[in-house]
């Protein structure tokens, strides 16, 4: 600390990443703040504290150790951040901003924001205290809040009042951090059917978000979701197109996937509904394409080891799906894919697991490694989902489970 001096006022923004989490007062101490220090957590902040007199240079920057999802500013702005805690901050934006708009909002939908990021800020610190041995009045307080949330949830559906949105995409949210992996389209199809009542189209949609701020970032988490549960599972897709124009660069830069992959992804998923239009010579170009798309200078970098995870995931799909479409009697197809699988592991192992990209490479991590055909790269798979569970809010409790039954089922392992 510096003698002498004070820091410029207490601003949220400047608390670590757990007390931001809890919601708790952060006294700015460094490396560890002494709320964490007592707890024993892992402490990060999501930006330097600028001291009085001190002078703006490269050496005076204090280390910090990257986040999954560094949380921003509590006032509003432009969320390009992406994940769980990001979301929580989302949705405290959204309960400022309609608690000072000069637009009347009903006060049961006032309340029900504010109920949920309650219970969003419980199920994180919950996480972090989780016993399941022995229930205690903490967890019958969750528990109690969730019910009292969903209560509320149902009533401001019925009246079909938009910010509803908002309580839906909170539960699928931690459906997706702590459900059946790629099993959360059950929110998404009551999110469509509420979006439905109000727009039909972008136009429309876009008038609604400039009533209400935050919309477009929620509606972004949604069709993401959307996306990626459906080409794991072999489902069919919950929102139409114009839903997903609506994602900006911000969010693919922020998880790390290429649009053209995502776009891939889509078009996967739209040929899954339909086999009787597979192109399995379409479906090798687009394959080739995300291959050759991947550059040296990718490796070098966190991000370029996402876009790297996420193309040749992209191209391995296609690829197989080309292959089952065709009769081929040699080794090489499988060879070819095993090779692709080497490369998403080599980047998954080469990430840095604090990278905010890393906790977002669940999907192309589950994908490729239903494709895995060694106990190499068997191993690199289990370690992503191990690390997945060791973060402060343990996400995908059975991704691992489902890659070892296909692993064992194509004995790839005993």
């Amino acid at each position: 600390m510096h003698q002498g001096k004070k820091p410029r006022g207490i601003r949220r923004d400047r608390h670590c990443h757990a007390c931001r989490a809890r919601g708790i007062k952060c006294d700015l101490n460094r490396p560890r703040c002494r709320s964490c220090a007592q707890d024993r957590r892992p402490c990060t902040y999501p930006r330097r504290v600028v001291w009085m007199e001190e002078k703006s240079s490269p050496s005076s920057l204090s280390p910090t150790l990257p986040s999954p999802e560094i949380p921003g500013s509590n006032e509003p702005r432009s969320h390009t951040s992406i994940g769980l805690y990001s979301f929580v901050d989302l949705l405290a934006d959204c309960h400022h901003r309609i608690r000072s708009s000069q637009r009347r909002f009903p006060a049961e939908a006032i309340e029900l924001v504010a109920r949920t990021l309650e219970f969003a800020r419980s199920r994180i610190n919950g996480a972090k205290h989780h016993d399941t041995t022995t229930p205690t009045s903490s967890t019958l307080a969750s528990i109690q809040l969730n019910v009292a949330v969903l209560m509320g949830l149902s009533q401001l559906v019925e009246s079909a009042h938009p910010l509803a949105l908002f309580g839906i995409a909170t539960f699928a949210i931690f459906e997706v951090c702590s459900g059946s992996f790629g099993r959360w389209h059950c929110h998404l199809r009551g999110a469509r059917s509420l979006l439905d009542l109000h727009c039909r189209n972008r136009a429309e949609f876009e008038a609604l978000s400039r009533r209400i701020t935050g919309l477009t970032d929620v509606l972004s988490y949604l069709v993401w979701f959307d996306a990626t549960g459906a080409l794991v599972r072999g489902g069919q897709l919950i929102f139409d197109d114009w839903h997903r124009e609506t994602l900006q660069t911000s969010f693919y830069d922020s998880v790390g996937c290429p649009p053209a992959t995502f776009e891939l992804f889509v078009h996967l998923v739209k040929e899954f509904q339909d086999p009787d239009a597979l192109d399995a010579g379409d479906l090798t170009w687009r394959a080739m394409d995300q291959m050759l798309q991947s550059q040296s200078g990718d490796w070098t970098t966190d991000r370029g080891l996402a876009a790297v995870v996420y193309r040749y995931t992209g191209a391995i799909v296609a690829l197989a799906r080309a292959g089952c479409s065709q009769d081929v009697s040699t080794a090489l197809p499988s060879r070819v894919l095993s090779s692709m699988v080497d490369k998403v592991c080599e980047s998954v192992a080469a990430m840095n697991v604090r990278s905010k990209f890393y906790i977002h490479m669940a999907t192309p991590v589950y994908l490729a490694g239903m494709n895995a055909t060694t106990e190499a790269q068997c191993a690199v798979f289990r370690t992503y989902w191990r690390n997945c569970q060791l973060g402060d809010f343990p996400r995908y409790p059975d991704g691992q489970a489902q890659c070892e039954r296909r692993w064992r089922n194509n004995r790839v392992i005993v």
